[in-house]
């Protein structure tokens, strides 16, 4: 018998889900998308913008910390969420590194993307965020390097605690649908990508990809498919948009 039918709860997996501290989205759209027999537990690294003038190095210096008290809730999978911090070189090293860092196998939001975008077969695109122009450059420069264009990219700032990486949760999903669908029907883009994990998605996934007939997918979205993919969970799980119903 697997040893995870012993379970109470978790009978399919166990996912565990790190984030920056400051996140409130990617968690509880985890929860919104999760089938019946997983669980999600959420650790948190320590993410502070306005103290360091390098917060995602400062963050990711906690991480043998973080990757511990992960490990003490015995996932199967492991969840990295956090798009900026792992859009750098070849995404499939990085999480090649954090899988033997942390015993299990383990997943990062950038490679989510690049690995649903090769799904698509989507090789231009138009990316929305809620981030400073300089993150997004940097993002540019990763998709590019990955074999994949980056169209136009679009920055949706309602607060300039934004600048700080601070409420990105704020982001209205009308506001959200507006851009994407004004942006990502032109006529040489492939797909639209929402960059961020801490900016509310679900919910505008499906309305975009019914006005612009294109694949939509967003950095939690993205990283709870390769997760799950990955724990051996094939469930089409339906409402939150096409990627999610491929197998």
């Amino acid at each position: 018998m697997d040893a995870n039918t012993e379970r109470v709860y978790g009978v399919k997996a166990r996912m565990a889900l790190m984030v920056p501290s400051t996140n409130t989205v990617a968690e509880t759209e985890f929860w919104k998308m999760a089938p019946e027999g997983l669980t999600v537990h959420t650790s948190r690294m320590p993410f502070f913008a306005d103290r360091f003038d390098s917060p995602f190095d400062e963050m990711e210096s906690h991480l043998s910390r973080v990757i511990d008290e992960v490990n003490s809730a015995q996932p199967d999978i492991i969840a990295y969420g956090c798009t900026a911090s792992s859009a750098k070189g070849n995404p499939i090293d990085y999480e090649k590194q954090l899988t033997q860092n942390t015993g299990k196998p383990t997943v990062t939001a950038a490679a989510a993307l690049v690995e649903a975008l090769k799904t698509f077969s989507a090789k231009k695109i138009v990316m929305i965020t809620p981030y400073p122009q300089s993150t997004n450059d940097k993002e540019r420069v990763f998709f590019q390097g990955n074999g994949v264009e980056v169209i136009e990219d679009e920055s949706i700032i309602i607060d300039d605690a934004q600048l700080k990486f601070k409420n990105m949760n704020k982001i209205p999903t009308d506001l959200l649908i507006d851009r994407s669908v004004s942006l990502g029907q032109a006529e040489n883009v492939d797909a639209v990508i929402l960059s961020c994990c801490d900016m509310p998605t679900l919910d505008a996934i499906p309305i975009i990809e019914d006005a612009i007939g294109k694949p939509v997918t967003s950095s939690t979205q993205a990283l709870f498919w390769r997760a799950i993919r990955t724990a051996g969970i094939l469930d089409p799980i339906e409402g939150v948009g096409s990627l999610l119903i491929r197998t």
